[in-house]
């Protein structure tokens, strides 16, 4: 039996959340019950200045981990019983297009997705459209993850996927990541399984505290750019970064990015920017030094499964990036955390 009523944080527009609750369709039938969702920068970009592909009103949040209320038939007649917690790609594909045909649902040319243009994980429940499961966008997770972690899979997910991406032998390069948010902290966790020589250069000292508990070679508090580019150049003996990934929204930090960066290197865009940014770099920098410049969007079913598996085996932790949590009725306290950097990684928690 379906439940009456669903809890939810509603977005009518910019900085205007309402607390509702919102009717749950007769004909739900992939309705999971919400455990956790993460706040992501994406969402508090959304809150403030609205984004092309969100209309209102939404209930935002893409970062899931919930529990089946029934059984569900997976495509590959796999089946997860009623009660199973899961993680959700975002993910909803045309199922049509060239790269849909691919496997490559992120790159969709007709893209939905969880949160930003059907409603998300800020409420009690979440009705999961059925393209989402036809890609086996539902993914059981092991009983040594918590809720809040799982949360924060697929974040994961798109960090492994850019590195995926990059075919890069890393083991005993350097490794730059400009941006030491919770995003960057992954990038550096994922870097450390490679075995790389990771340098964090960041804003926020207490962030930056973190990178290196985590394992960061070197950390760099960026108050001057040309300081920094100089330290990291001394550093790396003028070679450079292998590879660089650019995990904040700043476009100054692509000018860094491609200053740091060595010869036969990648520097990935992995954050989006403002909207109507245009960027000014320099083409000899890419010319001379064979820069690869690359971006990277979200991941896909498969890899959020390899992400599910390394934190099951323990090799990432994802538990120390959660610094807050919050119940739907306090969603505003959440967003503000989270907008003025304090601590990482803020959850909202349904009951």
């Amino acid at each position: 039996m379906l439940p009456q009523k669903n809890r939810a944080a509603v977005l009518n527009g910019p900085k205007n959340f309402q607390i509702k609750d919102l009717p749950i369709a007769d004909d739900s039938k992939v309705l999971l019950k919400t455990l956790s969702c993460a706040v992501c920068g994406y969402d508090v970009r959304v809150f403030n200045e609205g984004h092309r592909k969100v209309r209102h009103p939404i209930v935002l949040g893409h970062e899931i981990c919930a529990r089946t209320l029934n059984t569900l038939k997976l495509p590959d007649e796999k089946i997860i019983p009623e009660n199973t917690r899961v993680i959700v790609s975002p993910l909803i594909p045309c199922l049509n297009c060239y790269y849909c045909s691919i496997g490559h649902f992120n790159s969709c040319n007709s893209l939905s997705e969880i949160g930003s243009s059907v409603n998300g994980g800020f409420a009690d429940y979440i009705n999961i459209p059925q393209n989402n499961l036809l890609i086996n966008g539902i993914i059981p997770i092991a009983n040594n993850i918590s809720d809040d972690e799982a949360s924060l899979i697929e974040p994961l997910s798109c960090c492994l996927n850019a590195h995926f991406n990059f075919n890069l032998q890393t083991h005993g390069e350097f490794v730059i990541i400009i941006g030491d948010g919770p995003i960057g902290l992954i990038h550096l966790q994922i870097s450390k399984l490679y075995n790389a020589k990771t340098i964090v250069i960041g804003k926020i000292p207490s962030r930056l505290k973190e990178a290196k508990s985590i394992g960061a070679d070197m950390v760099l508090l960026n108050n001057d750019p040309d300081e920094t580019i100089k330290t990291i150049l001394e550093y790396t003996s003028r070679k450079g970064g292998k590879l660089v990934i650019v995990a904040t929204s700043n476009p100054e930090a692509v000018d860094l990015a491609l200053k740091v960066a060595g010869k036969n290197s990648v520097v990935n865009l992995f954050a989006g920017m403002p909207k109507n940014k245009i960027l000014e770099i320099d083409p000899n920098l890419l010319h001379y030094n064979q820069i690869s410049l690359s971006g990277s969007f979200s991941s896909t079913p498969k890899v959020m499964k390899k992400a599910t598996d390394l934190v099951q085996e323990k090799k990432i932790d994802l538990k120390r990036l959660i610094t807050h949590r919050f119940s739907i009725d306090e969603i505003d306290k959440a967003f503000y955390v989270t907008e003025v950097y304090d601590g990482l990684r803020s959850v909202i928690n349904s009951f």
